[in-house]
């Protein structure tokens, strides 16, 4: 019993990250696109490559309940004992078995079917040909035809290539916007397509990303002109944007609730946040009427530095006497958001994931601080703070 549950338990692994691939994986050559590399082509064939791609994929996903099955029997067969589940199965337990042989069978012909009927004609059958061939005009009178374009802007410098999860590439050539997914793909031509931007989450981690920091990403519209060619969605993160934007022929509709913010500038929320939550200062520190921060020179003064923190680790271990926030004996210069920015800006931006655990120096005094010595003074305290 228990080496079939061992076997199963891997067996759903193997097959979830063969969908799902790490950037792991990715690494050492682990997916499906890599180890059928000399039979996919060279990826500059853009078009050819897709092709082959999906269908090696499809057959492969198609192959793995199959393939579990073929293993549960040759086990069984060699081990009878150990791969018992029970003396006597229930009338249930076989049926459950037989139909999930039976269906995974079925699954894996009808994929075989499926792939024989896309490589048919030349692949003309291939969802991907028949996408191509809505995009023919008097010019390009076949789909191979605007493969050939496709494939001819793709080898050149100007495309761009923007990965948007694991199983979905967003690809910007000069006169078409592609987005790849794991069996059908989406394309229109630049000429005849309105984008638009409309929505902007935070995701904290995606199920398999090239990064697991938090990221923030942009919901883009993809409308064409022509009612021959669906819409499509595409997602990326904003810190693409701006290269996206560069290549479009056209400018993209940013709808009034979609904000693009910096790394910096979503920092600098979550700092005012962490600061919000420190002790305030007394009066005897107010900045005097006209007094400006020395960053923006837009309002005054607003926090100090005090040292608040433990001289502690994150194991509760001292922290020795070069690494221990120090007290400052500048009066009130910054306002919360410049110095926020400060503080990011003296941070590794491959350390972006512990910022706030970080420390840097005062501007003026170099001053050792944290976060936790960043105060509001008292009468200049956040309207959202003195209402909690």
């Amino acid at each position: 019993m228990v080496p079939l549950i061992i076997y199963s338990f891997i067996f759903v692994m193997l097959f979830f990250f063969t969908i799902f691939p790490t950037s792991e994986m990715e690494s050492v050559g682990l997916t499906v696109n890599q180890l059928c590399t000399q039979y996919l082509s060279a990826e500059t064939d853009f078009v050819l490559y897709h092709l082959k791609a999906t269908s090696v994929k499809l057959l492969i996903h198609a192959a793995l309940p199959f393939g579990y099955v073929i293993f549960i029997w040759l086990m069984a067969w060699l081990n009878p004992e150990e791969m018992v589940m029970q003396q006597n199965p229930s009338f249930y337990a076989e049926t459950v078995w037989n139909l999930f042989c039976s269906g995974s069978g079925t699954v894996l012909i009808v994929a075989l079917l499926t792939v024989f009927y896309w490589a048919t004609d030349g692949w003309s059958n291939h969802p991907f040909a028949k996408q191509l061939q809505l995009m023919t005009t008097p010019d390009l009178p076949d789909w191979r035809s605007v493969a050939t374009n496709i494939n001819d802007e793709y080898r050149r410098d100007t495309k761009i290539s923007i990965r948007s999860s694991t199983n979905s590439t967003l690809v910007v050539t000069e006169s078409w916007i592609i987005k790849t997914n794991m069996y059908v793909h989406n394309i229109v031509s630049q000429s005849e397509a309105h984008l638009a931007a409309y929505k902007v989450s935070i995701d904290t981690k995606e199920v398999i990303t090239d990064t697991l920091e938090s990221a923030e990403f942009v919901n883009i519209l993809v409308k064409p002109q022509v009612t021959r060619v669906k819409p499509f969605i595409i997602r990326i993160n904003t810190i693409h944007i701006r290269e996206l934007r560069d290549r479009l022929q056209r400018p993209m509709l940013v709808m009034p609730s979609v904000q693009f913010r910096t790394l910096t500038e979503r920092f600098v929320e979550v700092f005012k946040e962490e600061v919000a939550l420190n002790p305030t200062i007394a009066s005897m520190y107010v900045p005097e009427d006209g007094d400006c921060c020395l960053a923006c020179l837009q309002v005054q003064p607003d926090v100090k530095i005090v040292k608040y923190c433990l001289d502690i680790d994150s194991n509760g271990a001292i922290l020795p006497e070069s690494e221990r926030c120090q007290p400052c004996g500048c009066r009130p210069l910054w306002c919360v958001g410049c110095l926020a920015t400060w503080f990011a800006s003296q941070q590794r931006r491959a350390d972006r994931d512990t910022w706030l655990s970080k420390k840097t120096t005062c501007p003026m005094c170099r001053a050792r601080f944290c976060v936790r010595d960043v105060c509001y003074l008292e009468n200049r305290v956040p309207v959202q703070q003195t209402e909690e």
